[in-house]
């Protein structure tokens, strides 16, 4: 089985660590697509481009009577040279593309089986965006039987369709239904024909829907996802997994892929890349190529790009700035703006307990849309609470308090046409206060009085504070946030976040500084990513820190680390984070 642990997050997308057995690969990434009856590209060649994973299609192999004895007697690593983990479909694609009705559900599984599949794929029945609801609901309860009658024969890792077509409700209940196979990876079927006719709303309908109605600590595969434009926005959703012989298909066609959308080399006077395949050849020297090496040049670039998006979109949501690369993004085709646009109004609440209360990196405003996303409406329903005389005003957020005028995002976004007033003077208490009133909730800033601050000479800025000679707490540079020590926990119980634990050898730890693991987790509060809490054993605080996983994934994750330690009873320690 599968081990999955989430390491960093923003949107709804997420930095994740995946091992099946003794291989690992980090997440989001994409299973690129091998055909053994046409290798463009040779295996190796991809594998040096930062290839981890590929996907492979057994109904093809067992099809071809040379594949399938060699699959068979040497193993699907050999036989492919591929020493990474492989996924294997099961020829549900074939099935709808070329109207292949010769596959039979239970051969195909033990086939898959015996060549010694990484991720083996039930037969599922691909659901047509054309299709009734009557129809989607019939092929969606064949699925489930094919799933279920896998599950109890596949020892290793098994994939988990989901379809249900362009219905909410049948999409739902399919995820639901599936969860309760105990699936190891859920795979969104049926969205090929949404993404070849750049039908983005709907298809991050889909992906939203189900990842509503999905546990989150197991993978999120989209089925044929290929094109480097739509990885931003997908991963946003919180896809993990992509897959697409796109790369290959493009260049049988002609297509220089681009992350910025595609062009036809017919077309092309000068490459608009730097990549090892472009950087020495010219587009006049690649038209007067044969076909075959005019169609390897292609798909080695495309490859290149694919990948190099995909690094961007990893990088992106590491320093927490995927929004703006999504709404970068979405000024390549309109359809991904559409679809951006949707989902932040339908889907706002999915993405306010899944983004960051706190970023690495500036807010930086990429269009109107820019007011819909969600660090804009968590400020402003955090501001609704606020009393306060004087204000500044900052757009896209409106009149905030001044003594949040360093805070998380009001002093950290850039936004043009924004007139900011210059803020008014107030006292050193005030500051404080707002800043505990905002963070953790109005009162909070009545809860510690009678402090001593310390003062940045050089910035003017709140360092830390002090109550009669014991550390409260700390304010963060980066950000402004409030971090408590324990003794600063203690001042604001009544406010603070907390995650609980039950056993006492587990509570030891804790004390002497141990981060929270996700698995010892007993309940909690409603806690976002980012949050400061307070983890307890009944009604003793064990330590203060921040925390990396939603209260939901508390419960779901079995890997991982829940809260981060900054401050314990026993350990004399207070890291900032």
């Amino acid at each position: 089985m599968i081990e999955f642990e989430l390491l960093d997050r923003d949107a709804g997308g997420r930095i994740s660590r995946l091992t099946a057995g003794s291989r690992r690969i980090t997440l989001p990434d994409i299973c690129i697509v091998v055909n053994p009856n046409r290798m463009t590209v040779p295996l190796p060649d991809i594998r040096k481009m930062g290839c981890e994973i590929i996907i492979t299609n057994s109904y093809i192999i067992n099809k071809n009577p040379e594949f399938r004895e060699r699959a068979l007697k040497e193993g699907l690593h050999k036989f492919l040279c591929f020493d990474g983990p492989i996924y294997t479909d099961s020829g549900t694609y074939q099935m709808y593309s070329q109207k292949a009705f010769d596959i039979n559900p239970e051969e195909i599984i033990e086939f898959q089986k015996k060549i010694k599949s990484d991720f083996v794929t039930p037969l599922d029945i691909f659901t047509l965006p054309s299709d009734a609801k009557a129809e989607a609901r019939k092929k969606l309860s064949e699925t489930l039987k094919r799933v279920s009658a896998a599950r109890k024969s596949v020892d290793g890792n098994l994939v988990g369709p989901i379809q249900g077509g362009l219905f909410p409700e049948l999409r739902a209940q399919a995820c639901r239904k599936t969860a309760k196979i105990n699936p190891d990876i859920f795979a969104i079927g049926g969205i090929v024909p949404l993404m070849e006719r750049y039908d983005f709303k709907n298809l991050c309908d889909i992906i939203l829907t189900c990842k509503q109605n999905l546990p989150a600590n197991k993978p999120v595969h989209a089925f044929g996802a290929g094109h480097p434009v739509s990885f931003a926005i997908l991963a946003a959703c919180g896809c993990d997994l992509f897959d697409s012989a796109f790369y290959s298909l493009a260049a049988q066609r002609g297509a220089y892929i681009t992350a910025g959308g595609t062009y036809q080399l017919s077309d092309l006077s000068e490459f608009p890349c730097a990549c090892p395949a472009c950087v020495q050849r010219s587009p006049e020297e690649i038209k007067k190529m044969e076909q075959p090496e005019k169609e390897k040049f292609l798909a080695t670039h495309n490859l290149y790009a694919t990948f190099a998006e995909l690094r961007l979109v990893r990088q992106s949501i590491r320093e927490n700035s995927l929004w703006e690369l999504v709404q970068q993004r979405a000024r390549a085709h309109p359809k991904i703006l559409e679809a951006l646009i949707f989902i932040l109004k339908k889907y706002k609440k999915f993405f306010l307990e899944n983004d960051p209360v706190s970023k690495k990196s500036a807010f930086f405003y990429g269009g109107e849309e820019s007011a819909l996303r969600p660090e804009v409406l968590r400020a402003k329903e955090k501001l609704k609470n606020m009393r306060a005389k004087n204000y500044f005003v900052k757009q896209p957020f409106g009149k905030i308090p001044v003594g949040l005028k360093s805070f998380y995002p009001f002093g950290q976004s850039v936004a043009p046409f924004s007139e900011e007033k210059r803020p008014q003077k107030i006292k050193l208490e005030q500051r404080i206060a707002a800043v505990l009133d905002y963070q953790f909730g109005r009162g909070a800033g009545n809860l510690i009085k009678g402090y001593e601050a310390e003062i940045s000479k050089k910035t003017g800025r709140i360092k830390r504070i002090f109550l009669d000679g014991k550390l409260a707490g700390t304010f963060r540079a980066s950000d402004g946030f409030f971090l408590p020590s324990i003794f600063g926990a203690k001042l604001l119980r009544k406010k603070m976040k907390k995650v609980f634990v039950k056993d006492r050898e587990v509570a030891d730890y804790l004390g002497k500084g141990s981060d929270l693991f996700a698995k010892f987790v007993w309940k909690s509060d409603r806690i976002f990513p980012g949050e400061e809490a307070a983890v307890m054993r009944g009604g003793e605080i064990l330590s203060v820190g921040r925390a990396l996983l939603n209260w939901k994934e508390m419960k779901g994750f079995k890997k991982g680390i829940a809260v981060k330690s900054r401050s314990s009873i026993d350990a004399n320690h207070l890291r900032i984070l």
